[in-house]
């Protein structure tokens, strides 16, 4: 290495001062770009990196504190759903409390068939599809919220709702918009 340096003093030394000048600023150019791109170029484009990524983080964080509380809020209606399933046992059976829901409603179903239920390993679920003829929106709508507001818990499923032209019914003078309606309800008692 002293050889080296020794080397590098005679040259240096052999140089006149006007060269000496000009080595010397293309060594200090030299050792500038070094510096900006071997140091701080790498190191500016680390702390870039870093930042994104911290972004990124937070961002993760706030969808997991997002999705936790609505996990919460679906764990807890789960649990509300199973309590009530739990304290309906012994209920009515479902066609005979669909049908004094009916007749409070003031409906008559046209047909109350039971079809084929999904399976768990926790519940038995009977589902029965009822259909309405010839009901006004409100009678319908009265009808599915006594369903939605029974003491057994119920679900409505795969509602499907037909217009039927206006007809003016017997002692009224304006036309009434009528409607079919089709639907699922489904009842679960524990195994």
């Amino acid at each position: 290495m002293n050889e080296i340096l020794g080397r590098l003093r005679v040259l240096w030394d052999g140089l006149a001062p006007r060269e000496r000048l000009l080595v010397g600023l293309a060594g200090g150019a030299l050792a500038f770009v070094v510096l900006v791109f071997g140091l701080v170029m790498p190191i500016r484009s680390a702390m870039d990196h870093a930042s994104s990524q911290a972004e990124d983080a937070e961002r993760q964080v706030e969808l997991m504190r997002r999705m936790k509380r609505e996990w919460d809020g679906l764990s807890l209606r789960l649990d509300s759903v199973e309590d009530r399933i739990q304290r309906s046992r012994g209920g009515p059976n479902l066609l005979t409390l669909l049908e004094s829901l009916a007749t409070r409603a003031g409906v008559k179903p046209t047909s109350m068939e039971k079809r084929q239920s999904g399976e768990s390993a926790k519940y038995e679920e009977t589902k029965v599809e009822v259909s309405l003829k010839n009901v006004t929106l409100e009678q319908a709508v009265t009808y599915l919220a006594s369903i939605e507001e029974a003491d057994q818990p119920l679900s409505v499923k795969s509602l499907r709702i037909k217009r039927r032209p206006g007809r003016a019914r017997k002692g009224e003078e304006k036309s009434v918009d009528l409607i079919d309606v089709t639907f699922s309800v489904s009842s679960f008692k524990p195994l």
